[in-house]
C-alpha cells in the first residue's frame, strides 16, 4: 500500500495493483502444432531412445516439472537506510545543504511539528545556490525549506517487496520512497541506488511477479 503525506495530509493512492504496468517484450507466437504431427513426434522420439539414456535436455524438462517452483523475496525492510535524518520546515535552505554535505546523503524528509509534509532534495537546494568545485557553499538564497521542498512524499510500509518498491518509483516518476510505521513515524528511506545494490547482489531475485 502507498501513501501520500502532505501539508493537506494524508491520502491513500493504492497498492502496487493499480500501478503502471512493468514493460515487458511481446511474447513469440508459436505456430500450433497438428496432432498428426505430435503423433509422429511422439514415436520418433520413443525410437529414437530405446535402449539409451534419455536426452539432457528431456531429463531437464522432468526436473523442472517435478520440482516446487519458488522465488526470492526481498521486502523493503532489508535494503531501507535508517535512521532517517530530518528537517524542519522553517529551517533555511542553508542548513539543509549543511545537513545533507555533514551526513553525505541527497534527501531530507521535512517535518513541521512532527508532522511528515515534504521532500527536500539536493536538486532542490542547487537551484537556488552557488557551490564550488570543492563543494564549498559560495552564495544562497534566503529561502525556507518551505519554499523548496516536494509537497507529496510517496510512502508506503516495511513489509513492501521491492519490485513493487521498483514499480512505484517508475510509476510515480520519483527516486525516494519513505519507509512508515502504521504510527505515521518513518523507519526508513529507499533510493533507487539502494534498489541497485541489491540487485548487484547474491543471491539474486525474480525482476517480475
Amino acid at each position: 500500500m502507498f501513501i501520500v503525506y502532505s501539508p493537506d495530509g494524508r491520502s491513500m493512492i493504492g497498492a502496487v495493483q493499480q500501478l503502471p504496468a512493468l514493460k515487458v517484450d511481446p511474447a513469440q507466437r508459436i505456430n500450433k502444432i497438428e496432432e498428426a504431427e505430435l503423433g509422429a513426434l511422439q514415436v520418433n522420439v520413443k525410437s529414437q531412445q530405446h535402449g539409451r539414456k534419455e536426452s539432457t535436455a528431456l531429463n531437464a524438462y522432468k526436473k523442472n516439472q517435478t520440482k516446487e517452483s519458488g522465488q526470492i523475496i526481498v521486502n523493503v525492510a532489508e535494503i531501507m537506510v535508517s535512521p532517517v535524518f530530518t528537517i524542519n520546515i522553517n529551517s533555511s535552505i542553508e542548513e539543509a545543504w549543511q545537513l545533507m554535505q555533514a551526513k553525505k546523503i541527497k534527501h531530507l524528509p521535512v517535518l513541521d511539528n512532527a508532522e511528515l509534509v515534504g521532500m527536500c532534495s539536493q536538486e532542490d537546494l542547487l537551484a537556488r545556490m552557488i557551490v564550488s568545485k570543492e563543494g564549498e557553499l559560495e552564495g544562497v538564497k534566503q529561502e525556507r525549506v518551505a519554499d523548496v521542498m516536494q509537497s507529496g512524499v510517496v510512502t508506503t510500509t516495511i513489509d513492501t517487496d521491492i519490485r513493487h518498491i521498483a514499480q512505484a518509483l517508475t510509476g510515480y516518476q520519483i527516486d525516494v520512497l519513505l519507509i512508515m510505521s502504521e504510527y505515521h513515524q518513518i523507519l526508513g528511506i529507499v533510493t533507487e541506488s539502494d534498489l541497485i545494490r541489491r540487485l548487484a547482489k547474491e543471491p539474486p531475485i525474480e525482476i517480475y511477479t
